[in-house]
């Protein structure tokens, strides 16, 4: 996983193809997120990784997250970018014997909001995080 730019206010990781960088994923927006509460921090933490998981899932390479701090919004935003830009996500249901489909229903639950952004070639699926608890 390549760190394409870190500050106290945002992360930002090129992700590479192959196996789901998912618990550096965590320990790096653990490190950004430092002092925050700590419901604040594992809601993001779980976003991130249901919004990567997806993108490795249903999503082509190139993949990238974005991680920002937006304390005039008193939000996080989780932006999470790849190379299928035709592709939407959708929520699923959830079950009691299915594992697959409740990433978008824990994001929905989670997020103050929600969406995706297409572009020629690429999409950025995107959710907000209330900062403030």
């Amino acid at each position: 996983m390549g760190i394409a730019g870190r500050s106290s206010e945002h992360l930002d990781l090129v992700l590479p193809e192959g196996t789901m960088p998912l618990a550096n994923l965590r320990a790096e927006v653990r490190r950004l997120l430092l002092g925050m509460h700590e419901n604040v921090v594992v809601d993001v933490m779980v976003v991130a990784t249901e919004l990567v998981s997806n993108a490795y899932h249903h999503g082509a390479p190139p993949r990238r997250v974005r991680v920002l701090r937006l304390p005039e919004r008193e939000v996080v935003r989780v932006e999470v970018d790849d190379g299928t830009p035709g592709l939407f996500p959708q929520l699923g249901r959830m079950g009691f014997l299915g594992r697959r489909q409740r990433g978008l229903l824990l994001v929905n639950g989670l997020a103050q909001v929600w969406g995706h952004n297409r572009y020629p070639d690429t999409k950025t699926v995107w959710a907000d995080v209330a900062a403030v608890r």
